[in-house]
């Protein structure tokens, strides 16, 4: 009987991933980019979750010398509410050596500005 109320928990905690709008990044990538964007407002804005969780594409022009292209990777803006106001982020993306895909998160100034 223990698992039917453990499941609408774990359909509630997996809810932000699948709203985190169109990244190329698939499910587990996802919640991999959502726990490291939750660990830095929870250090920073002592936050205690994120809500309405937004992705999306950079153009290629956005940091164009950046290593990261030349590692066949790319630039993706998310954005989250926590504690309130609107945090954003820029992920970047590229195919490991080891396989998968490795990311960075860099917070950004202020809502919505990119550096």
């Amino acid at each position: 009987m223990r698992w039917i109320y453990a499941l609408p928990l774990l359909l509630i905690a997996a809810a932000p991933v699948d709203r985190a709008g169109p990244s190329r990044a698939d499910k587990r990538l996802k919640a991999d980019v959502l726990r490291g964007m939750q660990r830095y407002v929870t250090a920073a804005y002592r936050c205690s979750r994120l809500s309405d969780v937004q992705a999306a594409a950079l153009p290629a022009s956005f940091r164009r010398g950046s290593v990261v292209y030349r590692r066949k990777g790319h630039w993706e803006g998310w954005s989250a509410r926590a504690c309130g106001q609107r945090r954003s982020f820029a992920v970047a993306m590229w195919p490991s050596r080891r396989g998968g895909v490795d990311f960075t998160i860099e917070p950004q100034r202020g809502p919505g500005k990119r550096r």
